[in-house]
């Protein structure tokens, strides 16, 4: 049976696990302070790769994140990278953060428990995950009374979860949780039948001959989602933050559609994967204005629901009042 963690969890991790993360993972960014004004400290989630590669990184590289918040009063950007959105949200507890930039499923999570923040955007739509087969498994109806695993609390935890229900097969499959880059080792030893990996891993496994068995893609509602969550004490620091950040992350996203590669090439390099996987893993059309519409807004209550009715997050709460005020589209 799906083996279902208990719900706050979802939410934070305890404190030492995140001071690890902290040490091992904090980095400021590439391109250059932006002058006088305070440091605005931001977690990132890093998937594949040491250092964080995301549109507000490739952002601040070009200067523009900057520019754009200097009118909000801060001077410079220090990002964290985290391995999952669990230990980002306890960092955003513990007061070492002022904003995060993670997955829907422990952004709402992480809200649902009551952690005081405000969705002020979403700066990635319809990120996909894959599901990574091991030896033997050719279809979904092969982890009958298997062993499956993912990242626990995050976006591909929601996916997986709604997979196995889909399929009919939540009875009769557990779920248990890795970190993705344990997920290889997992695989080839056998100890699970197959892994919901992230993209940029995903492809990665794939084209070291391991079998895709099904995407998020393929079902509606599905795919996650970056949420840009602000911290309430930093979003009454800086009132204009919210808006700002947008602004800054709509023009770097306009100017990703226009030529994805220098973004794929910049990524690249940071991260030292190949351009061809962060293509696939990144594609253009993910990048927008992130703004939170009112589809974005119906999308958070659907996650909400669904996180809610199989006790993956702590209760409900009013979605709308969630967003903050100046980040609405």
């Amino acid at each position: 049976m799906i083996r279902l963690l208990r719900r706050a969890a979802l939410a934070v991790v305890p404190l030492a696990i995140v001071s690890l993360a902290l040490t091992a993972c904090s980095s400021g960014g590439s391109g250059g302070s932006g002058g006088s004004g305070a440091t605005l400290r931001v977690g990132v989630i890093v998937t594949g790769s040491q250092q964080g590669y995301g549109v507000e990184q490739y952002a601040y590289s070009q200067g523009i994140l900057q520019r754009h918040l200097s009118a909000a009063g801060i001077g410079d950007v220090a990002f964290t990278s985290f391995p999952n959105g669990p230990n980002l949200n306890q960092a955003l507890k513990g007061g070492s953060l002022d904003m995060g930039v993670l997955g829907d499923t422990p952004a709402v999570s992480g809200r649902a428990a009551n952690l005081p923040t405000e969705l002020s955007g979403v700066s990635l739509r319809g990120q996909d995950a894959w599901l990574i087969a091991g030896r033997g498994v050719t279809s979904l109806n092969d982890l009958r009374g298997k062993t499956v695993a993912t990242q626990q609390g995050s976006y591909m935890h929601r996916y997986l979860v709604g997979l196995l229900q889909q399929a009919g097969l939540a009875s009769q499959v557990k779920i248990t949780f890795l970190l993705a880059n344990s997920a290889q080792q997992a695989l080839d030893k056998g100890d699970i039948a197959a892994y919901a990996a992230p993209v940029p891993v995903a492809p990665q496994l794939a084209g070291k001959g391991y079998a895709v068995i099904d995407k998020a893609s393929a079902h509606p509602g599905l795919p996650g989602n970056s949420y840009i969550t602000i911290g309430t004490d930093a979003a009454q620091k800086y009132p204009q933050l919210a808006s700002a950040w947008n602004a800054a992350i709509a023009e770097t996203a306009a100017g990703i559609a226009k030529d994805p590669s220098a973004y794929q090439a910049y990524a690249a390099k940071v991260s030292g994967l190949p351009q061809a996987i962060i293509a696939q893993s990144y594609p253009a059309a993910e990048f927008g204005n992130p703004a939170v519409t009112p589809t974005d807004v119906a999308t958070a209550k659907t996650t909400l629901d669904f996180l809610v009715s199989q006790q993956l997050a702590a209760g409900p709460f009013d979605v709308n009042s969630w967003v903050a005020p100046g980040g609405r589209a």
